[in-house]
């Protein structure tokens, strides 16, 4: 998911970030219902698009009309004495950060990308957050959507308390689903209070991985972390702190004990920063024990030279941000590449085997598994939401 401006229900001509045309804008869950109704009679598959920052993210996806999300905006309800908020898909990050922070409240979340990427797109997709608050992620903060599926049905998952439980997870299931099941309409998230104090530091790392890694790792001092490793340049730890004035100051301490060196507090644009990817870059997502973290990481540094890594050391995942992509770039040799990544690992002492996504510049997408297929023919038999393009097999598996 991702989308065009706020516009009135009907067809909207005209391209969208080079894509093709762009299909209906729907104001009302009726609406958009009626949007898919049509297109499903006409057999039509859609793309689903919100604020179109970022069309290459997952896939590949056919070049199918795109839906403008970005009419189905604003607060549907709000309590904020339950820090709890229902708004349209199309509500953007910036929109809905501007409306919790007059009740003094926050999303935990901050995802890479673009500060107009709208809620929608954000769950469908299960957007990386980095350093976010208390290292929540996106599945942490949905509590209920509505969705509409491939048959045009209006259907309505989770809900809108913090406390709700009853049977088959199907919040979950959409999100990260990259709206191959269905839209999501609505979305319902907990919010947090704003912090007294809430700081992102940076400062350098002491040593070699070796040495500071391993620090960082067994830490369980509740300090969101990344070790970020940028070509030609010393590695070093950014850290979010929040909290009152004691809190605050002994996570600092601590921070100082696990071997930060001279930390800075990040102004707002350099954190802004820190979250742009460009839409060129290829990004792979890649996670293994933590027990293997310095082998993982400096197995990784010398696989691709060119790329810029954060590791997240409290999750064992690391994002590989690749400059280029191309038909030289890195898509040409990335399975090459991840297999010297996982040979170079074993041969540094690492023991476990790693898990590999791609979220922006893939080539190529697995097969769906029996589970996997299942469920796609049963919320959209005819493949209409988000097609995904014929594309070559995916090669075999990378040894552990």
């Amino acid at each position: 998911m991702s989308g065009a401006a706020n516009r009135g229900p009907g067809l909207v001509h005209g391209g969208l970030n080079g894509g093709s045309e762009v299909g209906h804008a729907p104001t009302s869950v009726d609406t958009l219902a009626a949007v898919v109704r049509e297109h499903a009679s006409a057999r039509q598959p859609m793309r689903w698009v919100g604020s179109g920052t970022w069309l290459r993210g997952g896939g590949p996806f056919i070049d199918a009309p795109h839906v403008s999300l970005r009419g189905l905006s604003g607060v549907v309800e709000y309590t904020p004495g339950d820090l709890v908020i229902t708004v349209g898909a199309g509500t953007t990050m910036a929109e809905l950060s501007t409306i919790a922070a007059a009740k003094g409240q926050t999303l935990a979340i901050r995802p890479y990308g673009d500060p107009q990427s709208t809620i929608g797109a954000i769950v469908a997709t299960a957007a990386p957050s980095h350093l976010a608050l208390d290292n929540l992620e996106v599945r942490d903060l949905v509590l209920g959507l509505t969705v509409v599926s491939g048959h045009a049905d209006i259907t309505r998952v989770g809900g809108r308390v913090v406390k709700n439980v009853a049977g088959f997870d199907l919040v979950r299931l959409h999100t990260g689903a990259w709206g191959t099941l269905g839209v999501i309409a609505e979305v319902s998230l907990r919010l947090h209070a704003i912090p007294r104090h809430d700081e992102l530091l940076s400062g350098a790392l002491p040593a070699e991985l070796g040495d500071a890694l391993p620090p960082l790792v067994a830490n369980r001092a509740p300090i969101p972390m990344l070790v970020v490793l940028e070509p030609g340049q010393r590695a070093r730890v950014l850290a979010r702190v929040t909290g009152n004035t004691a809190r605050v100051e002994a996570l600092r301490a601590r921070l100082l004990q696990l071997g930060m060196q001279a930390p800075t507090v990040l102004l707002p644009h350099e954190h802004d920063a820190l979250r742009a990817t460009a839409p060129s870059a290829m990004v792979l997502r890649l996670r293994t024990a933590l027990s293997d973290a310095v082998p993982f990481v400096r197995a990784a540094r010398d696989a691709f030279p060119s790329a810029t890594l954060t590791y997240a050391p409290h999750r064992g995942s690391l994002r590989v941000v690749i400059p280029t992509e191309g038909d030289d770039g890195p898509g040409a040799d990335l399975t090459i590449s991840l297999a010297t990544m996982a040979r170079l690992a074993t041969s540094f002492g690492a023991a476990h085997p790693m898990s590999i996504a791609i979220d922006q510049g893939r080539r190529q997408h697995p097969a769906l598994t029996p589970l996997a297929g299942g469920i796609k023919r049963a919320l959209d038999p005819d493949d209409l939401c988000n097609r995904l393009a014929a594309v070559a097999a995916v090669p075999t598996p990378l040894p552990a």
